[in-house]
């Protein structure tokens, strides 16, 4: 398969920022006119070596954005003593083909209570400091021949 142009690339690049293809195109191919830039956007993402691109580089991101299990523990230990943390919160739209993501404030957030027992509790599990105790009761019946005794 036929490898992008470096222009392509830095298209993708652009778009996948905030999936605007007009405002990607412009950047990348410096367009001024809205109308030129949208028309031509559309049609790159119409190629399809362009939106194979964009469909595996996301896909990527999605799996670069899962955490390991020492980053679930440290933040699980943040929530758990209580610490702040700084959240962006972004809103993502569905107007039209393409998302477009719209990003708010950055805000401090400190755990709730309820959190910060969650937290403890589900370090607690993983490091098995709890202990269930599981009562069982059986009957067994034990015959015994005295007949296969050897003493």
């Amino acid at each position: 398969m036929k490898e992008l142009t470096p222009k392509q690339k830095r298209f993708c690049q652009e778009y996948l920022k905030d999936f605007n293809g007009t405002r990607a195109y412009k950047t990348v191919y410096k367009v001024k006119s809205d109308k030129v830039a949208g028309v031509n956007a559309s049609k790159l993402l119409g190629n399809t070596r362009v939106s194979e691109y964009l469909s595996e580089t996301m896909h990527q991101t999605k799996v670069n954005d899962i955490l390991d299990i020492n980053e679930v523990l440290d933040n699980l230990s943040h929530i758990a003593a209580g610490k702040p943390s700084q959240k962006i919160f972004k809103r993502v739209s569905y107007k039209g083909k393409k998302p477009k993501v719209e990003y708010d404030n950055i805000t401090t957030v400190t755990p709730e209570d309820q959190d910060q027992l969650k937290a403890l509790e589900l370090l607690g599990k993983y490091y098995k400091i709890f202990t269930d105790k599981v009562e069982t009761q059986t009957d067994i019946t034990v015959n015994i021949d005295p007949g296969d005794y050897d003493g």
